[in-house]
């Protein structure tokens, strides 16, 4: 069986498939820009485009790391995945109020049978956001 890879993992602002199977992802970004920490990121799209052997199921695992020791963990979530004739599969994960306890560079992993086959990395941002010269709350 040929092992799975990706060929898209990126976060987004919005994405969905439509009948027809197409995939569509608007906004893609990978830095957050905040004002406190800790926070929560109200709502994202964590996307992946997968490919392997047509119509086999692979087992995936994606994995969060946050960039240090803190007390925000986030559980893995394992995955069952049938990719289809073409012999790939989208992967849309929503989001919402996501906890962003620390700045910091995040990575997001997709991992087969304990293997790393993909990985994307995020960064936040602590800022004071500003409008000529004048502070803005964000």
């Amino acid at each position: 069986m040929k092992p799975i890879k990706t060929d898209l993992f990126t976060l987004c602002d919005y994405a969905t498939v439509s009948r027809e199977q197409k995939l569509s992802v608007i906004g893609i970004f990978d830095q957050f820009f905040v004002a406190n920490v800790p926070t929560n990121w109200p709502k994202m799209f964590l996307v992946a485009v997968v490919s392997g052997e047509p119509n086999q199921e692979y087992p995936i695992t994606l994995k969060i790391i946050p960039p240090a020791k803190t007390e925000q963990q986030f559980p893995d979530k394992d995955l069952q995945v049938t990719l289809g004739n073409n012999g790939r599969a989208n992967l849309i994960t929503e989001l919402v109020n996501f906890p962003l306890p620390i700045p910091g560079v995040y990575k997001v992993q997709i991992l087969s049978e304990k293997s790393k086959i993909s990985e994307l990395e995020f960064k936040v941002n602590k800022t004071t956001a500003t409008y000529d010269g004048n502070k803005v709350v964000n």
